[in-house]
């Protein structure tokens, strides 16, 4: 036998210690996609075998996907109501606003991002509690639309990721009292997930987004380099703070078609720029301000050999293929992996003894983002204080080895030395490990030694 480290088992079927749900529960939950923007916010879902997520629309059978991120609270609370039933989401607490019944509160996702407060009507509010009340109804509209509050795992995903709105998040989730697992995903994720779940004719070749917001236009192309096993995949980003669309309203209709077509020529001279030397199989548009009646130029030249699509719900039902790639995994999530600075680009792991086999035991899969790559779990020590580490870089350079000795820890070879092992990132830069010797019962009881070792990513990729 090797001098692998031994995979703790636990139990009498030796399964490894990690967290997963029965399948057989799993066949009856939904997985969410929630888009959560600082002007509005759209939730998709579906379940395990549904080929195409649905999302929820605040007017049944019309494509309302929009719900406006804010609340209002209104000024007659009942005496004896719960304190959530003051408050109203989207439309609603637009009407309620506008009514004059109660006070308006936006910029939700801004608020979170400072991490700062707000006072409505005399009371001091923060803005964790804020966005947990947006949250909630917003998947009390979920459970209406869906008929179900069964829910295996959530991806939210921002316009730009920050650290302090995810805890919120988590925390928020924890609150609720649903047990799911929670993810996170960028734009790009979303991007990347929605393209791979549709027809491969769709994406033979790059494709092309431009998310169309109020403060400009975003665009994305995906390319793939199909040498690599897997696929890496990359997305190149811009932003064209230029294409803002000002207040026109007190301008003259003269005047507001001189400014669109002056904006048609810019978006033209755009997707030139993003189309020359690239063969683009298709081009999506995301936003309300793309109208056929301004951008007339620029679709036709979208269009020539090209597949054009507009919609608003692409990072929702993005994000709902993310979600359900992690709860119910597909070859695609081993065929195809996505490539930024934000992730990982190597795969770690290590080989251990699993009764009388060697079994290679995965860690951190390339293609995580630095917030969500985290993995605890024991190993039993059998014949030395070392633990060896296999990295795999995506880019087909040879596989490097790491090894972290553990000083001080006398292995005792008897299968009795338990440690848990910690991988987890506290920003895009290293992979943190921490290792801690757990004893073994009352036998031999734990030192309580902790090490410490950090794996900076330009070692390993």
């Amino acid at each position: 036998m090797t001098d692998m480290p031994e995979v703790f088992l636990k139990g009498s079927y030796g399964m490894l210690i990690d967290k997963t749900l029965d399948e057989l529960t799993k066949k009856n939950k939904i997985v969410v996609g929630f888009d959560l923007g600082n002007d509005d916010s759209q939730i998709s879902y579906c379940r395990y075998n549904q080929s195409m997520p649905d999302t929820v629309s605040l007017v049944m059978g019309e494509e309302q996907y929009n719900i406006p991120t804010l609340l209002c609270r209104r000024f007659d609370k009942r005496p004896g109501a719960e304190e959530g039933a003051a408050w109203s989401i989207g439309n609603d607490a637009l009407k309620c606003a506008k009514e004059g019944q109660g006070t308006l509160v936006e910029d939700l996702v801004l608020l979170a991002k400072n991490n700062v407060s707000v006072k409505v009507q005399e009371e001091e509010l923060s803005a964790a509690y804020l966005l947990e009340l947006f949250v909630r109804k917003a998947f009390a509209v979920l459970y209406a639309y869906a008929g179900t509050e069964d829910i295996a795992a959530v991806a939210f995903t921002l316009k730009d990721m920050n650290t302090g709105i995810m805890e919120m998040l988590r925390d928020i989730v924890t609150h609720i009292g649903k047990k799911m697992e929670v993810y996170f995903l960028s734009h790009e994720d979303c991007f990347f997930q929605y393209m791979i779940h549709q027809p491969q004719e769709m994406w033979i070749h790059d494709v092309l987004l431009y998310d169309y917001r109020s403060d400009g236009i975003k665009s994305h192309i995906l390319s793939m380099n199909r040498k690599t096993n897997p696929v890496a995949c990359f997305i190149d980003t811009s932003r064209y703070p230029q294409m803002r669309i000002p207040d026109l309203s007190d301008k003259s209709e003269t005047a507001k078609g001189a400014f669109y077509k002056q904006l048609d020529t810019a978006l033209l001279e755009i997707v030139r720029k993003n189309c020359e030397q690239r063969i683009i199989t298709s081009v999506f548009l995301l936003g309300d301000s793309f109208s056929k009646e301004w951008c007339r130029e620029s679709l036709k030249y979208m269009c020539r050999g090209r597949r054009v699509f507009q919609g608003n719900n692409l990072f929702s039902k993005g994000a709902c293929y993310g979600a359900r790639e992690r709860a119910y995994p597909s070859t695609l999530s081993t065929t195809y992996v996505y490539l930024s600075e934000d992730k990982l680009r190597a795969n770690i792991g290590m080989m251990c003894d699993k009764g009388q086999m060697e079994v290679y035991y995965p860690i951190l899969d390339a293609g995580t983002n630095w917030y969500d790559a985290q993995k605890v779990f024991d190993v039993m020590l059998v014949k030395n204080n070392a633990i060896t580490l296999n990295i795999a870089p995506v880019d087909g350079t040879r596989t490097r080895v790491a090894r972290i000795s553990l000083e001080g820890l006398k292995v005792r070879g008897n299968k009795t030395n338990r440690v848990e092992l910690r991988f987890y990132m506290e920003d895009a830069s290293a992979v943190q490990i921490e290792i801690r010797d757990k004893g073994f019962g009352e036998f031999f009881p734990s030192t309580g030694q902790i090490w410490k070792e950090c794996l900076p990513l330009e070692v390993i990729t």
